[in-house]
């Protein structure tokens, strides 16, 4: 079948209507009667109805209106008229009414395979896909070598999802056209889609021995390998791209992110830095340069890149809250907190900013605030597990022990796996000086899970504090058997010996053995210290305690032992002022008898 094609009018040119035959000058004469009847309408063409925009058509249309090859009616070429006409008017309701004069045009002539390929366009410009899919299939019966039939409907088959058809368009398309590029790379895409990597490659690898200097083919061919996660291939494929094209910004996104899957950051971060001397506003390149800073723990220069990235405004709020963050990790809770209030406010049902927030509030000591934030995120959200640990933590410090009670309880029904619940809760009780409440507890949760090495840890202590000293000294030795370079338990069962004042030499060793895996350790030095003492080799106990001392200043029983030392050498000025500072810390009566028998003595 003849193709048909779009000219201007010809002065004696020949046009089919129905039966009858029109020259030129007899069209423009129906034309002419069919338009003076609306002139009256010509200046509203914004009218709401297409029969009404149909006849606001000016006359100076008949003097560049496009012909039609082959045998047209009057009817098909006065409402092709009409669409060509109302296409150039900058407004949605003219553009309605061209589509409607184009269908009323197609209906008055169905065989016209030019006007089916201008409504299946339109059509499908205006997301109506299906119906131009089916315009698009009548043309191609029309003329089944007609390529823009067979374009559209591949581009159509892509956006219903029927890629196979779309598949077997484009292969057509470049049967027919081999130089075709766009359709060799869509079909490439598609390739892709459809997991036939191989034939993608195939036709990539052709059209570079075509076109050796084009960047396209090494580029795709990068992005392929990349899919297939064969990121050496990959990288090789996107460095050459760059040798035939420098500043191709596509390519060093994709090589920094090929870097990243590598764990290769260093070169990850020049590769967006390059991206970014050749677009400095790429916001995929900030984007991930500034988290790849943050996780480098360069917290000043990620914030002058994400601060870069919300300049260019219209920022995701993601970027907001990676901002907030960085002013929570550098200690700026109060510009964190203010960031997150407005997002906040705005995305009230984000819990990820809900939880940041409470946590910048309660780094701010609002806890009122940060409690009733915590507690509002839902059950469902992933972070209300967080958010209620947070909330019994905030009752534990305001000594709402009850209140904490209840949130860890009902922590531990609904996640009877997360261990570190049984252990906190029984913490809670050795708070309120019920040790046998935390034994019970934790010998609960032993019996579900019986080799958890931190509960059984826990036990241990818990055993210590009730008096339960060979109970306690057996679970730590089934600990030393399971892991022998545990500083901790090296460092718990030689100070018991030194508090009860039994297997000292044994105890030194432990304790020596502890220091080597941990040297440096305050509280292995206070328990060497400590050993000391117990030897009355108060010189020594006095070195060890000060050395301890220097590591940590906020354990009230390292301040204890320093006192008893100082006592024990006649110090009296150090001894009264290291209980006073163990009592700072911590109220103890034991501590405060000895402070007040040794002013009784000075005195």
């Amino acid at each position: 079948m003849k193709k048909e094609s779009l000219s201007l009018f010809l002065p004696g040119q020949v046009y089919g209507t129905g039966g009858r035959v029109l020259k030129l000058n007899q069209v423009l004469k129906v034309l002419f009667i069919l338009f003076v009847g609306s002139a009256i309408l010509l200046c509203s063409a914004c009218s709401t109805a297409p029969e009404l925009q149909e006849r606001q058509v000016s006359m100076t249309l008949t003097k560049s209106a496009p012909a039609i090859s082959g045998g047209v009616s009057s009817e098909s070429l006065y409402y092709f008229s009409v669409y060509n006409w109302l296409s150039y008017q900058n407004n949605s309701q003219s553009q309605e009414g061209a589509r409607h004069s184009l269908q009323r045009a197609v209906k008055a002539d169905p065989g016209s395979l030019y006007l089916r390929l201008e409504l299946a366009e339109v059509l499908f410009k205006l997301h109506q896909v299906n119906e131009a899919q089916m315009h698009a299939e009548i043309a191609l019966e029309l003329d089944p070598g007609n390529q823009r039939a067979r374009r559209l409907l591949a581009a159509t088959y892509t956006l219903t999802g029927d890629k196979e058809r779309a598949v077997r368009q484009y292969e057509e398309l470049l049967t027919e056209d081999p130089e075709n590029s766009e359709a060799l790379f869509y079909l490439v895409a598609l390739y892709v889609e459809t997991l036939q990597y191989e034939k993608a490659l195939d036709l990539l690898k052709g059209y570079r021995q075509k076109y050796p200097d084009d960047v396209l083919a090494p580029y795709y061919q990068g992005k392929i390998y990349a899919e297939l996660k064969l990121y050496g291939e990959a990288e090789r494929y996107f460095k050459e791209a760059l040798e035939i094209e420098p500043e191709m910004a596509d390519a060093w996104l994709n090589l920094g992110l090929i870097y990243e899957f590598t764990e290769r950051r260093e070169e990850a971060v020049d590769a967006y830095r390059k991206l970014l001397d050749i677009d400095g506003g790429d916001r995929q390149a900030l984007e991930r340069l500034g988290q790849l800073l943050v996780g480098d723990g360069n917290l000043d220069a990620a914030l002058k890149i994400f601060q870069r990235l919300k300049e260019q405004g219209d920022v995701p709020a993601s970027i907001n809250v990676k901002i907030a963050l960085i002013y929570f990790q550098q200690g700026n809770y109060q510009q964190a907190a203010e960031i997150l209030k407005e997002l906040h406010a705005e995305f009230p049902e984000r819990y990820r900013i809900t939880f940041y927030l409470a946590s910048s509030l309660e780094a701010l000591e609002y806890q009122d605030e940060a409690l009733a934030l915590f507690l509002s995120i839902p059950e469902t959200d992933e972070l209300f597990y967080d958010a209620r640990v947070h909330a019994a933590f905030l009752y534990e410090r305001r000594k709402e022990f009850k209140a904490c009670e209840a949130v860890l309880t009902d922590l531990i029904a609904k996640y009877p796996k997360k261990v570190g619940l049984a252990r906190m809760l029984a913490a809670l009780h050795q708070k309120q000086d019920d040790d046998q409440g935390a034994l019970e507890i934790l010998q609960q949760s032993l019996a579900l899970h019986p080799d958890d090495y931190k509960l059984r840890f826990a036990l241990g202590v818990v055993y210590n504090d009730l008096g339960q000293i060979s109970e306690s000294i057996a679970v730590m030795q089934g600990l030393l058997k399971d892991n022998p370079e545990d500083a901790a338990v090296l460092n718990f069962i030689g100070y018991t010996y030194v508090e009860q004042g039994i297997q000292l030499d044994d105890a030194e060793k432990l304790l020596q053995r502890a220091l080597e895996i941990k040297p440096g350790s305050g509280y292995i030095l206070d328990s060497i210290g400590w050993l000391f003492y117990m030897r009355k080799d108060y010189e020594k106990a006095l070195e060890y305690l000060l050395a301890a001392k220097k590591k940590m200043d906020d354990d009230p029983i390292l301040f204890e032992h320093l006192g008893d030392i100082n006592l024990a050498l006649e110090d009296y000025d150090e001894a009264l002022k290291n209980y006073n500072s163990s009592l700072e810390l911590k109220e103890d009566k034991n501590i405060r008898e000895k402070m007040e028998k040794l002013l009784q003595k000075v005195k």
